[in-house]
Protein backbone atom coordinates (compact mmCIF):
# COMPACT_ATOMS: atom_id res chain seq x y z
CA UNK A 1 0.00 0.00 0.00
CA UNK A 2 1.10 2.94 -1.03
CA UNK A 3 1.59 6.41 1.34
CA UNK A 4 -1.64 7.81 1.58
CA UNK A 5 -2.12 11.52 0.63
CA UNK A 6 -3.00 11.87 4.27
CA UNK A 7 0.32 10.73 5.45
CA UNK A 8 2.22 12.78 3.08
CA UNK A 9 0.24 15.69 4.27
CA UNK A 10 1.05 14.92 8.23
CA UNK A 11 4.56 14.14 7.69
CA UNK A 12 4.99 17.43 5.75
CA UNK A 13 2.93 19.28 8.47
CA UNK A 14 4.90 18.30 11.36
CA UNK A 15 8.25 18.13 9.64
CA UNK A 16 7.35 21.97 8.83
CA UNK A 17 6.67 22.57 12.73
CA UNK A 18 10.26 20.94 13.95
CA UNK A 19 11.80 23.03 10.96
CA UNK A 20 10.45 26.51 12.91
CA UNK A 21 11.47 25.57 16.28
CA UNK A 22 14.90 24.61 14.80
CA UNK A 23 15.48 27.91 13.64
CA UNK A 24 14.03 29.67 17.15
CA UNK A 25 16.71 27.26 18.94
CA UNK A 26 19.18 27.78 16.53
CA UNK A 27 19.15 31.54 17.16
CA UNK A 28 19.38 31.26 21.15
CA UNK A 29 22.42 32.40 22.59
CA UNK A 30 25.17 29.57 23.17
CA UNK A 31 25.04 30.16 26.85
CA UNK A 32 21.74 28.92 26.91
CA UNK A 33 21.37 25.49 29.32
CA UNK A 34 20.37 22.22 26.92
CA UNK A 35 20.77 23.91 23.58
CA UNK A 36 23.06 21.29 22.03
CA UNK A 37 20.75 18.68 23.79
CA UNK A 38 17.83 20.53 22.43
CA UNK A 39 18.84 20.86 19.04
CA UNK A 40 19.86 17.26 19.56
CA UNK A 41 16.38 15.95 20.19
CA UNK A 42 14.56 17.93 16.95
CA UNK A 43 17.39 16.67 14.71
CA UNK A 44 16.00 13.42 16.11
CA UNK A 45 12.44 14.11 15.54
CA UNK A 46 13.12 14.79 11.94
CA UNK A 47 14.95 11.68 11.17
CA UNK A 48 12.26 10.14 12.58
CA UNK A 49 9.66 11.57 10.52
CA UNK A 50 12.14 11.12 7.56
CA UNK A 51 12.01 7.02 7.98
CA UNK A 52 8.31 7.91 7.36
CA UNK A 53 7.97 8.43 3.73
CA UNK A 54 10.12 7.37 0.82
CA UNK A 55 13.44 9.37 0.30
CA UNK A 56 13.32 12.80 -1.65
CA UNK A 57 16.27 12.92 -4.52
CA UNK A 58 16.61 16.18 -6.69
CA UNK A 59 18.29 16.19 -9.74
CA UNK A 60 20.01 18.95 -11.26
CA UNK A 61 22.26 20.01 -14.25
CA UNK A 62 22.39 21.33 -17.46
CA UNK A 63 20.79 20.61 -20.46
CA UNK A 64 21.09 18.25 -22.24
CA UNK A 65 22.94 16.20 -19.71
CA UNK A 66 20.95 13.51 -18.90
CA UNK A 67 18.82 14.29 -16.33
CA UNK A 68 15.66 12.57 -17.48
CA UNK A 69 17.36 9.63 -18.70
CA UNK A 70 19.12 8.96 -15.65
CA UNK A 71 15.84 9.20 -13.23
CA UNK A 72 14.23 6.52 -16.04
CA UNK A 73 17.54 4.56 -15.91
CA UNK A 74 17.15 4.72 -11.60
CA UNK A 75 13.68 3.80 -11.39
CA UNK A 76 13.83 0.67 -14.41
CA UNK A 77 10.57 2.36 -15.75
CA UNK A 78 10.00 5.55 -18.28
CA UNK A 79 9.03 7.75 -15.53
CA UNK A 80 10.34 10.94 -17.30
CA UNK A 81 10.09 12.46 -20.97
CA UNK A 82 13.16 11.82 -22.52
CA UNK A 83 13.78 14.10 -26.03
CA UNK A 84 16.44 13.12 -28.68
CA UNK A 85 16.68 16.58 -29.96
CA UNK A 86 15.47 19.38 -27.51
CA UNK A 87 15.40 20.46 -23.91
CA UNK A 88 12.22 18.21 -22.65
CA UNK A 89 11.51 18.84 -18.86
CA UNK A 90 9.74 22.18 -17.95
CA UNK A 91 8.02 23.31 -14.93
CA UNK A 92 10.38 21.02 -11.96
CA UNK A 93 7.94 18.20 -10.66
CA UNK A 94 8.03 15.97 -8.17
CA UNK A 95 7.77 12.19 -9.44
CA UNK A 96 6.61 9.29 -7.55
CA UNK A 97 7.75 5.80 -8.07
CA UNK A 98 6.38 2.94 -6.76
CA UNK A 99 6.71 -0.53 -6.69
CA UNK A 100 5.01 -3.52 -5.54
CA UNK A 101 2.88 -1.58 -3.82
CA UNK A 102 5.58 0.46 -1.85
CA UNK A 103 6.24 4.29 -2.21
CA UNK A 104 10.38 3.96 -2.55
CA UNK A 105 11.08 7.55 -4.40
CA UNK A 106 10.42 10.53 -5.23
CA UNK A 107 12.39 12.59 -7.44
CA UNK A 108 12.77 15.91 -8.54
CA UNK A 109 13.26 16.23 -12.16
CA UNK A 110 14.31 19.95 -13.08
CA UNK A 111 14.71 22.33 -15.63
CA UNK A 112 18.60 22.30 -17.45
CA UNK A 113 20.93 24.50 -15.92
CA UNK A 114 21.85 27.93 -18.20
CA UNK A 115 19.84 26.01 -20.96
CA UNK A 116 20.41 27.65 -24.78
CA UNK A 117 16.37 27.40 -25.70
CA UNK A 118 13.14 26.91 -23.64
CA UNK A 119 12.22 23.19 -23.17
CA UNK A 120 9.57 22.03 -24.89
CA UNK A 121 6.90 21.86 -21.34
CA UNK A 122 6.12 24.96 -20.53
CA UNK A 123 7.19 26.61 -17.38
CA UNK A 124 5.87 29.55 -15.39
CA UNK A 125 8.81 30.23 -13.73
CA UNK A 126 11.44 32.76 -15.45
CA UNK A 127 14.40 30.56 -15.47
CA UNK A 128 15.75 27.25 -14.36
CA UNK A 129 16.47 28.52 -10.61
CA UNK A 130 13.75 30.29 -10.16
CA UNK A 131 11.79 27.02 -10.88
CA UNK A 132 14.33 24.47 -8.97
CA UNK A 133 12.78 27.04 -5.87
CA UNK A 134 9.31 26.53 -6.54
CA UNK A 135 9.30 23.13 -6.24
CA UNK A 136 11.98 23.13 -3.42
CA UNK A 137 9.60 25.53 -1.19
CA UNK A 138 7.12 22.63 -1.54
CA UNK A 139 9.13 19.61 -0.41
CA UNK A 140 12.71 19.82 0.67
CA UNK A 141 14.73 17.33 -1.02
CA UNK A 142 17.07 14.94 1.17
CA UNK A 143 20.02 14.35 -1.18
CA UNK A 144 20.91 15.96 -4.29
CA UNK A 145 22.16 14.35 -7.39
CA UNK A 146 24.69 17.17 -9.89
CA UNK A 147 24.75 15.89 -13.44
CA UNK A 148 27.14 16.35 -15.51
CA UNK A 149 28.02 14.93 -18.94
CA UNK A 150 31.29 13.16 -18.77
CA UNK A 151 32.27 14.69 -22.21
CA UNK A 152 31.78 18.46 -21.04
CA UNK A 153 33.36 18.37 -17.43
CA UNK A 154 35.87 21.21 -19.21
CA UNK A 155 33.40 22.67 -20.63
CA UNK A 156 30.92 25.35 -18.87
CA UNK A 157 30.74 22.79 -15.52
CA UNK A 158 32.05 26.17 -13.75
CA UNK A 159 28.87 27.97 -14.09
CA UNK A 160 26.93 24.86 -13.27
CA UNK A 161 28.36 24.01 -9.96
CA UNK A 162 27.64 28.54 -8.75
CA UNK A 163 24.13 27.28 -9.18
CA UNK A 164 24.14 23.88 -7.51
CA UNK A 165 25.94 26.01 -4.41
CA UNK A 166 23.57 29.02 -4.53
CA UNK A 167 20.28 26.47 -4.46
CA UNK A 168 22.34 24.90 -1.59
CA UNK A 169 22.50 28.13 0.20
CA UNK A 170 19.04 28.53 0.04
CA UNK A 171 17.49 25.59 0.93
CA UNK A 172 19.97 26.02 4.57
CA UNK A 173 18.20 29.32 4.86
CA UNK A 174 14.87 27.71 4.32
CA UNK A 175 15.45 24.55 6.14
CA UNK A 176 18.31 24.15 8.28
CA UNK A 177 19.40 21.33 6.32
CA UNK A 178 23.00 20.63 4.50
CA UNK A 179 22.19 18.49 1.86
CA UNK A 180 24.66 15.66 0.53
CA UNK A 181 25.26 15.96 -2.86
CA UNK A 182 26.61 13.36 -5.54
CA UNK A 183 28.20 13.65 -8.36
CA UNK A 184 27.31 11.96 -11.30
CA UNK A 185 29.04 11.61 -14.87
CA UNK A 186 26.50 10.86 -17.28
CA UNK A 187 26.65 9.71 -20.82
CA UNK A 188 30.13 7.68 -20.00
CA UNK A 189 29.89 5.45 -22.96
CA UNK A 190 30.27 8.80 -24.97
CA UNK A 191 33.91 8.75 -23.48
CA UNK A 192 36.66 7.74 -25.83
CA UNK A 193 37.06 5.09 -27.61
CA UNK A 194 33.04 5.90 -28.51
CA UNK A 195 32.17 2.14 -29.62
CA UNK A 196 33.36 0.40 -26.53
CA UNK A 197 30.19 -0.62 -25.17
CA UNK A 198 30.26 -0.68 -20.81
CA UNK A 199 31.03 -2.71 -18.86
CA UNK A 200 34.74 -3.15 -20.28
CA UNK A 201 37.74 -4.31 -20.00
CA UNK A 202 39.27 -1.80 -22.26
CA UNK A 203 41.89 0.30 -20.64
CA UNK A 204 41.80 3.08 -22.33
CA UNK A 205 37.98 3.49 -21.74
CA UNK A 206 38.56 2.87 -18.23
CA UNK A 207 41.39 5.08 -18.12
CA UNK A 208 39.54 8.15 -19.60
CA UNK A 209 36.33 7.26 -16.91
CA UNK A 210 38.38 7.79 -13.75
CA UNK A 211 40.29 10.87 -14.99
CA UNK A 212 36.81 12.85 -15.56
CA UNK A 213 35.88 11.29 -12.38
CA UNK A 214 38.82 12.74 -11.10
CA UNK A 215 38.41 16.21 -12.91
CA UNK A 216 34.76 16.50 -11.94
CA UNK A 217 35.36 15.59 -8.08
CA UNK A 218 37.99 17.89 -8.21
CA UNK A 219 36.30 21.04 -9.51
CA UNK A 220 33.29 20.29 -7.04
CA UNK A 221 35.96 20.06 -3.68
CA UNK A 222 37.74 23.75 -5.29
CA UNK A 223 34.40 25.53 -4.42
CA UNK A 224 34.57 26.30 -0.35
CA UNK A 225 31.00 26.68 0.13
CA UNK A 226 30.31 22.93 -1.38
CA UNK A 227 33.11 21.29 -0.38
CA UNK A 228 31.41 19.75 2.67
CA UNK A 229 28.46 18.49 1.23
CA UNK A 230 30.43 16.67 -1.73
CA UNK A 231 30.21 12.75 -0.80
CA UNK A 232 31.17 10.83 -4.07
CA UNK A 233 30.75 11.28 -7.80
CA UNK A 234 29.58 7.89 -9.97
CA UNK A 235 30.33 7.32 -13.54
CA UNK A 236 26.92 6.22 -15.65
CA UNK A 237 25.70 5.43 -18.42
CA UNK A 238 21.62 5.28 -18.38
CA UNK A 239 21.16 4.56 -22.30
CA UNK A 240 17.93 2.35 -22.24
CA UNK A 241 15.06 1.99 -24.80
CA UNK A 242 11.63 1.27 -23.00
CA UNK A 243 8.04 0.39 -23.79
CA UNK A 244 5.68 2.19 -24.96
CA UNK A 245 3.50 4.70 -22.89
CA UNK A 246 3.70 6.15 -18.48
CA UNK A 247 5.50 3.40 -16.58
CA UNK A 248 7.03 1.51 -19.99
CA UNK A 249 9.47 -0.75 -18.80
CA UNK A 250 12.67 -1.44 -20.55
CA UNK A 251 13.24 -3.49 -23.03
CA UNK A 252 15.87 -6.10 -22.63
CA UNK A 253 17.49 -6.08 -25.74
CA UNK A 254 17.94 -2.20 -25.82
CA UNK A 255 19.23 -1.91 -21.88
CA UNK A 256 22.91 0.01 -22.09
CA UNK A 257 22.73 0.89 -18.46
CA UNK A 258 25.98 0.78 -16.60
CA UNK A 259 26.92 1.57 -12.89
CA UNK A 260 23.24 2.78 -11.89
CA UNK A 261 23.74 -0.42 -9.29
CA UNK A 262 26.55 1.74 -7.58
CA UNK A 263 24.89 4.97 -8.02
CA UNK A 264 21.72 3.12 -6.33
CA UNK A 265 23.42 2.18 -3.59
CA UNK A 266 25.74 5.61 -2.90
CA UNK A 267 22.04 7.40 -2.58
CA UNK A 268 20.51 5.11 -0.32
CA UNK A 269 23.84 5.51 1.79
CA UNK A 270 23.44 8.85 2.04
CA UNK A 271 19.78 9.80 2.17
CA UNK A 272 19.22 10.57 5.56
CA UNK A 273 16.66 7.94 6.74
CA UNK A 274 15.92 6.27 10.24
CA UNK A 275 15.80 2.44 8.65
CA UNK A 276 15.63 1.21 12.35
CA UNK A 277 12.02 2.42 12.63
CA UNK A 278 10.52 0.98 9.79
CA UNK A 279 12.47 -2.40 9.70
CA UNK A 280 10.63 -2.78 13.21
CA UNK A 281 7.93 -2.01 12.06
CA UNK A 282 7.67 -4.18 9.21
CA UNK A 283 9.63 -7.41 11.28
CA UNK A 284 7.39 -6.45 14.64
CA UNK A 285 10.77 -6.75 16.59
CA UNK A 286 9.23 -5.44 20.15
CA UNK A 287 12.65 -4.74 21.59
CA UNK A 288 13.89 -2.77 18.19
CA UNK A 289 10.10 -1.06 18.35
CA UNK A 290 10.41 0.03 21.84
CA UNK A 291 13.76 1.56 21.67
CA UNK A 292 12.81 3.42 18.59
CA UNK A 293 9.47 4.37 20.44
CA UNK A 294 11.10 5.38 23.39
CA UNK A 295 13.87 7.93 21.32
CA UNK A 296 10.89 9.44 20.14
CA UNK A 297 9.09 9.98 23.73
CA UNK A 298 11.91 11.42 25.07
CA UNK A 299 12.85 14.11 22.35
CA UNK A 300 9.06 15.11 22.20
CA UNK A 301 8.89 15.46 26.06
CA UNK A 302 12.24 18.06 25.84
CA UNK A 303 11.04 19.97 22.72
CA UNK A 304 7.65 20.25 24.52
CA UNK A 305 9.14 21.61 27.44
CA UNK A 306 10.90 24.03 25.78
CA UNK A 307 8.11 25.15 23.61
CA UNK A 308 6.34 25.43 26.92
CA UNK A 309 8.98 28.11 28.41
CA UNK A 310 7.88 30.48 25.97
CA UNK A 311 7.10 33.57 27.97
CA UNK A 312 3.79 34.40 26.55
CA UNK A 313 1.02 32.72 28.28
CA UNK A 314 -0.93 30.48 26.43
CA UNK A 315 1.55 30.35 22.92
CA UNK A 316 2.79 27.19 23.49
CA UNK A 317 -0.72 25.06 23.87
CA UNK A 318 -0.71 24.66 19.76
CA UNK A 319 2.63 23.30 18.91
CA UNK A 320 2.82 20.98 22.48
CA UNK A 321 -0.43 19.68 21.10
CA UNK A 322 1.24 19.21 17.65
CA UNK A 323 4.03 17.22 19.43
CA UNK A 324 2.28 15.30 21.25
CA UNK A 325 -0.07 14.27 17.95
CA UNK A 326 3.07 13.52 15.87
CA UNK A 327 4.48 11.19 18.93
CA UNK A 328 1.22 8.95 19.61
CA UNK A 329 1.19 8.67 15.39
CA UNK A 330 4.62 7.66 14.94
CA UNK A 331 4.36 5.22 17.71
CA UNK A 332 1.21 3.57 16.38
CA UNK A 333 2.90 3.16 13.07
CA UNK A 334 5.56 1.56 14.84
CA UNK A 335 2.33 -0.87 16.00
CA UNK A 336 1.63 -1.44 12.27
CA UNK A 337 -1.07 1.01 12.28
CA UNK A 338 -1.72 4.20 9.70
CA UNK A 339 0.22 7.49 10.49
CA UNK A 340 -2.93 9.37 10.31
CA UNK A 341 -5.00 11.25 12.78
CA UNK A 342 -7.49 8.35 13.09
CA UNK A 343 -4.99 6.43 15.08
CA UNK A 344 -4.88 9.20 17.53
CA UNK A 345 -8.51 9.16 17.42
CA UNK A 346 -8.49 5.67 18.19
CA UNK A 347 -6.36 5.83 21.25
CA UNK A 348 -8.00 8.65 22.60
CA UNK A 349 -11.59 7.03 22.52
CA UNK A 350 -10.12 4.08 24.15
CA UNK A 351 -7.86 5.84 26.49
CA UNK A 352 -10.51 8.99 26.87
CA UNK A 353 -9.91 9.97 30.74
CA UNK A 354 -5.98 9.80 30.55
CA UNK A 355 -5.64 11.57 27.36
CA UNK A 356 -8.26 14.30 28.49
CA UNK A 357 -5.95 14.51 31.49
CA UNK A 358 -3.16 15.12 29.96
CA UNK A 359 -4.34 18.22 27.66
CA UNK A 360 -5.59 19.65 30.46
CA UNK A 361 -2.42 19.42 32.65
CA UNK A 362 -0.93 20.91 29.56
CA UNK A 363 -3.31 23.82 29.74
CA UNK A 364 -3.16 24.76 32.75
CA UNK A 365 0.70 24.27 33.11
CA UNK A 366 0.92 26.66 30.25
CA UNK A 367 -1.55 29.61 30.85
CA UNK A 368 -1.51 29.09 35.06
CA UNK A 369 2.13 28.47 36.01
CA UNK A 370 3.73 31.40 33.85
CA UNK A 371 1.62 34.07 36.10
CA UNK A 372 4.05 32.75 38.96
CA UNK A 373 6.76 35.28 39.32
CA UNK A 374 10.12 33.70 38.39
CA UNK A 375 9.51 30.36 37.80
CA UNK A 376 6.12 30.03 36.01
CA UNK A 377 7.96 29.47 32.75
CA UNK A 378 10.40 26.82 34.35
CA UNK A 379 7.59 25.22 36.05
CA UNK A 380 5.51 25.29 32.98
CA UNK A 381 8.23 23.58 31.05
CA UNK A 382 8.73 21.10 33.93
CA UNK A 383 4.82 20.07 33.48
CA UNK A 384 4.60 19.88 29.84
CA UNK A 385 7.60 17.69 29.90
CA UNK A 386 6.38 15.52 32.40
CA UNK A 387 2.73 15.62 30.82
CA UNK A 388 4.15 14.61 27.25
CA UNK A 389 6.16 11.52 29.06
CA UNK A 390 3.40 10.67 30.24
CA UNK A 391 1.42 10.20 27.30
CA UNK A 392 3.90 8.45 25.64
CA UNK A 393 4.17 6.06 28.09
CA UNK A 394 0.41 5.55 27.82
CA UNK A 395 1.20 5.41 23.87
CA UNK A 396 3.71 2.81 23.99
CA UNK A 397 1.57 0.64 26.62
CA UNK A 398 -1.55 0.62 24.37
CA UNK A 399 0.32 -0.11 20.95
CA UNK A 400 3.42 -2.11 21.72
CA UNK A 401 2.67 -3.36 25.16
CA UNK A 402 -0.74 -4.53 24.64
CA UNK A 403 -2.19 -1.93 27.51
CA UNK A 404 0.41 -3.27 29.81
CA UNK A 405 3.07 -0.30 31.15
CA UNK A 406 7.07 -0.68 31.28
CA UNK A 407 8.44 -2.29 33.99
Amino acid sequence: MTVSDETNKAINRNEALITEILKIVDNLPNFVPLKGGIQEKLNDLRSAMQGLRAPRIMVIGRSRSGKSSLINAICGLKVAEVSDTKPETGEAEWKDYHHNGVDLLHILDTRGLHEAEAPRKSDSAKDPFDSIMQAVNKECPDVVLFICKATEVHSGSQQDIDMCTLILTEIQKKYRRDLPVIGVLTKCDELSPPKVNLPTKNERKNRNIDAEVQNFYGYLQQREKLRSHIKKVVPTAAYAEYEDGINGLILPDDDGRWNITELVETMIKYTPRETRGSLARMAHLAEIQLTAANTVVAACSGVSGVVSANPIPGAAITAVAAIQTFMVMYIGWLSGREFSDQTVKDFAVTLGVAAGANAGMVGIADIALKFIPGWGSVLSAGASTIATKGLGDAAIAYFLNNGKADS
